[in-house]
């Protein structure tokens, strides 16, 4: 049961970062996009310079932190670093919104909403 919902979990999360979203504000060596089409690429190269942790990672140690279902996933550039901003929805069916570093893994606020 755990394994299946750890893969669900993983799959959701992957799907969500591939998808479009709003505008991306980009610092002194990314590109302004007009759309959210390339954070994967963003994500992808920011892992490669070891500016952040992969998202599995982060998941991983989430894990033991808190309980819900990953129903979306955002990773942007605010406060000077990278951020994840996962959305869960708890055991009530509440939506929880957690912001975690992306180079720490550290949760940094978490807000119901």
């Amino acid at each position: 049961m755990k394994y299946r919902y750890l893969h669900l979990l993983l799959a959701v999360t992957t799907a969500a970062l591939l998808t479009p979203g709003g505008k991306t504000v980009a610092d002194g060596h990314e590109r302004l996009w007009e759309d959210d089409d390339h954070t994967h690429d963003q994500a992808r190269r920011a892992v490669d310079r070891g500016e952040v942790l992969k998202i599995a990672e982060v998941m991983a140690r989430l894990k033991t932190q808190v309980e819900g279902e990953v129903v979306g996933v955002e990773f942007e550039r605010e406060r000077g670093g990278w951020r994840y901003e996962f959305k869960l929805l708890d055991s009530h069916g509440r939506l929880i919104e957690l912001e975690v570093d992306a180079l720490t893994g550290r949760v940094l606020s978490v807000d119901e909403k």
